[in-house]
Order: C-alpha cells, then structure tokens, then sequence
C-alpha cells in the first residue's frame, strides 16, 4: 500500500510539473520541478538524527545548511548523474559520539577534550568550550544493475563560532577568529573524513565537507560556510569560501554593496509613502565572495482593501525592475499581520518581476 501511494504521488508531481529530460521506468525516484536540480529517492527514509537537528538548530540554519550544502555539491556530483537521499550513514550513536568531546574512549569526538583551553584568535582562552554543534548528512545514489547504491556523501559540521559564557553573576559572548576558526575546524574536517572512512559503508567513495558557522542566537540572519573541502581516494583539502548574510538596510551592506543598498533604500522610501499606515521594509542578502546573489524582501503592511494590496505589490515589482544587477536573485513577501498576500520574484537575468497574489 505505501509503495502504491509513493507512487501514485510521484505521478502527481510529474503531472504538474515540467520535469527536465530524464526517465524513471522503474518509479525509483522523484524528477526534479526545474532543471540543474537533483531527483530524489522516492522510498524517503527520514533522518534518524532528524530531532538531534531540529533540538539543536535554529530554524534559519536548519534550510541554510541543508539547501546550501546540495547547491556546493553540484560542483562535485552532476544532478545528471547523482540522486538525493536523506543522509543513512550517521546514525543516532555516531552522531552524539561526534559532537561529544575527544577522549580515549571517544576518540572520534569532534569537540576539545575536557579540561582544555581553546585559544579564539586574540590570546583569550575559553575553557571547555563547545565548538562543534551539529553534524549534518546528504547521501547521493547512483543507478548500478538495476539498483541504487550509495555512490557520494556531503556532510556539514555546524561550529558555534558565538561563545556565550555564563556565570551566576555575568553573561559574556565571545567571537572566535575567522582564521582560528578555519584552522580548527579544517582540522575537524579532515579527522571526520578519516573517520568515515573507517565505516564500512563509505570506504573509498568520495565526501564533500562544508563547514559551517552558525551566528548568536538572536541573530536575524541564519549562520554561512566559511571553507569546504572535496576528499577523494582520501587525499583532498579545505579551501576557505567568503559567504555571509547582511540585513537590508545596514552599515555593513552599504559599504559592501552601495549600489543595492541605494536601490533597496528607494524601493523602501517609495513604499513608506504608499498608505497612510506605516509599511514596514526589511532585507536579508547572501553575498558570496563580495557578490550579492539573494535578496529576500519583507513589506510588513496593514492593508484594508485588496486595491492596497494591489497597489503595494505592482509598485514593488516595477522598483525592482529597475535593479542594476541582473545577477542578483531578488524575492518579495507582502504581508499584512503575518499573513502572506503576495509574493513578487525576479530571477537572475531576468528583466520582469513576476507578482503572485496568495488567497485564502
């Protein structure tokens, strides 16, 4: 019965989708939406690690890691070649074994051994910190006689770079180094590789390492991968990625991005004088290696008529029209009291904004 159910829901989405040209006979997978995106496994076998990630994750890091840890790997396994599956190998035992701390009995602990000192980068030693929080899993399956069989593994080691010390009196955070951050954590990476390797089912398959910084806990922005590293015939290396999310508006994404930050300012200004009520305008950008390449627009509105919501939206999409960058991915979400009215998107390269109105 669930076979004939899976199926039946992969006929669904290819009925209502324009899948790209590839075939499944056999219904062993779900087709991708979209071109240069990877078909799943249609037998989906959640994580046994998913409430590890969902306890110890924060909701804006949780489809970061995961939906960025797939993009980097397209580097190193076709979406042509290679299919999904939720990560199988790091089990529930392996996983608390990893983030515990290094000890003769845990030799495989990604986290300083206990009573240790860790440097963060500007002669400040923290005692016992907990740097490694999370060890994230995608498998990518390959069609052999007639079977898929394990053929590549991505993982992401999620670190705490926000140190927040407590006492009984005091609260103090500390930012660890970007560069001794790196130095420790390419380490890491390479003692988890090696560990992999020892698990029967991984052996000489190739591994795709990101690692990942989460931000403090009140942070508005979901954390970045700061280096990655790609290991195969256990030989490979790290190499450091410059990643980050900025708010819109800000000093920090004026002086990275003076051009968008001057067209995000205008859209926010010309909505502002819209309606009566304030319009509240917030942006978060992904830059890589200087380059913005996302920005998610939040338009907070009060709206008594659909004519206002109307308006809103259409005058958002011609502002975003007239963007500069044709690089930049640009995707806006009306709201009014949290509730989505409309979703206005341009994609790279391309000259009009489409504007989706969302009814009840």
């Amino acid at each position: 019965m669930k076979h004939k159910w899976l199926i039946t829901m992969v006929l669904i989405l290819l009925l209502g989708a324009c899948a790209p040209e590839r075939e499944d006979p056999d219904n062993t997978i779900v087709l991708p939406g979209q071109s240069g995106e990877y078909s799943v496994v249609v037998d989906f076998r959640p994580s046994s690690v998913r409430n590890y990630h969902g306890t110890y994750l924060g909701s804006y890091d949780i489809h970061e890691i995961g939906s960025q840890l797939i993009e980097n790997s397209k580097q190193h396994f076709s979406v042509n070649e290679y299919f999904l599956q939720e990560g199988q190998i790091i089990n529930n035992d392996r996983l608390l074994s990893l983030v515990r701390r290094e000890s003769p009995t845990n030799p495989q602990g990604l986290n300083p051994a206990s009573g240790s000192s860790f440097d963060i980068g500007n002669g400040i030693l923290l005692e016992d910190p907990v740097l490694v929080a999370d060890v994230v899993e995608i498998n990518f399956m390959q069609s052999r006689q007639d079977r898929l069989t394990l053929s590549g593994i991505a993982v992401a080691i999620v670190f705490n770079q926000v140190q927040r010390i407590e006492t009984s009196t005091s609260v103090t955070t500390y930012v660890i180094d970007d560069m001794r951050l790196y130095e420790y954590a390419s380490d890491i990476g390479r003692k988890l590789e090696s560990y992999l390797r020892t698990l029967s089912q991984v052996g000489d398959i190739p591994i795709y390492i990101g690692l990942y910084s989460t931000r403090s806990v009140d942070s508005a922005v979901s954390g970045s991968y700061f280096a990655q590293g790609y290991f195969v015939a256990r030989s490979g290396q790290f190499d450091r990625i410059d990643q980050r999310w900025l708010i819109f508006p800000s000093t920090e994404a004026t002086q990275l991005d003076p051009i968008n930050s001057a067209s995000f300012n205008g859209l926010k200004r010309s909505l502002q004088q819209l309606l009566p009520e304030a319009i509240g305008v917030i942006g978060k950008g992904e830059f890589l290696n200087g380059q913005l390449r996302y920005l998610k627009i939040d338009v907070q509105m009060v709206a008594k008529t659909f004519m206002e919501v109307k308006a809103t939206s259409q005058l958002t999409a011609s502002i975003i029209d007239g963007f500069d960058d044709p690089r930049v991915h640009l995707l806006v979400e009306v709201k009014s009291l949290d509730k989505t009215l409309a979703i206005i998107e341009r994609l790279p390269n391309q000259t009009k904004a489409t504007i989706t109105y969302i009814r009840s």
